[in-house]
């Protein structure tokens, strides 16, 4: 059993025991609850997997933490939807000014309208999509186990952290809560192309911490471990510009960004290792 496989069916218990809670509300909450329970055995399946399986079998058993990812994410609009928690942002937004003593959000567009600016903030925003996907499609086409591997773990760690906090704390961010200053400058492709991404993909809730700057820095992390340097200076030269992207486009509160930020390097520097030495 892999470290990464105890964290995905530690995370299935506790979808399993949320779904519970929710039985009232909603249908369908009790499938799920027993769906997550079920997945929680994964780890024991997964210990009785023969080794020298054909390669596709030996990479779908690699890939599936990336998966489940996706699955998890598009889950938690569905239970928000479900739960109706009111957001938290009017807290997180009371802390932003708190600490910076502005609302960068509304203020830094609006104070800069430049298109130039514009669309490589948006542009830069949009790279995290590729910064998250592309790093490991290229390890598993190549084969490198060990470094996939390694990649699931830090990102499934990363992600799953953020998510237990959206389901306890929900926070929708200043676009969707509509509380961030229009910016006249962004009409450009590169903003027409990060508004659809977000209307086919956004899970409401899930701005605190920013799961696209912990995600992002986490893979700069494992890309700088694993790829050739020049690969890996420009994952680190993306993910530096993505918690500036956020804040900019209004997605995100400044204190989202840094949270995210703080979140990635505890979970590289402590809980990773710890968890390795566990398994």
């Amino acid at each position: 059993m892999l470290p990464v496989d105890g964290v995905i069916a530690a995370y299935n218990l506790v979808l399993a025991c949320v779904w519970l809670t929710a039985i009232p509300l909603a249908p369908m909450a009790l499938p799920l609850a027993v769906a997550h329970g079920l997945a929680a055995a994964l780890p024991l399946l997964l210990r009785r997997v023969p080794v020298g399986l054909p390669r596709p079998a030996a990479l779908a058993r690699e890939i599936y933490p990336f998966v489940a990812l996706a699955l998890f994410w598009t889950e938690l609009g569905l239970l928000q939807a479900v739960r109706q928690i009111p957001p938290h942002d009017p807290t997180v937004a009371g802390w932003d000014r708190a600490i910076f003593g502005i609302h960068l959000h509304t203020t830094w567009s609006a104070a800069m309208p430049a298109p130039w600016l514009s669309e490589a903030m948006y542009g830069s925003y949009f790279s995290y999509y590729l910064i998250l996907t592309l790093p490991p499609l290229a390890l598993a086409l190549a084969g490198r186990v060990d470094a996939l591997r390694d990649i699931a773990l830090r990102a499934m760690v990363t992600y799953l952290g953020c998510f237990l906090v959206y389901i306890a704390f929900p926070v929708y961010g200043p676009f969707s809560y509509g509380a961030v200053t229009n910016d006249p400058s962004a009409t450009g492709i590169l903003h027409a192309l990060v508004n659809r991404a977000r209307e086919s993909g956004d899970s409401p809730g899930t701005a605190f911490p920013s799961s696209h700057v912990a995600g992002a820095l986490t893979m700069a992390w494992t890309g700088w471990r694993w790829f050739p340097r020049p690969v890996g200076v420009a994952l680190v030269a993306l993910a530096i510009l993505v918690p500036f992207a956020t804040v900019y486009t209004g997605n995100h509160y400044t204190i989202d960004a840094v949270a995210g930020a703080l979140w990635a390097v505890a979970a590289q520097l402590i809980l990773v290792p710890a968890l390795a030495r566990a398994f």
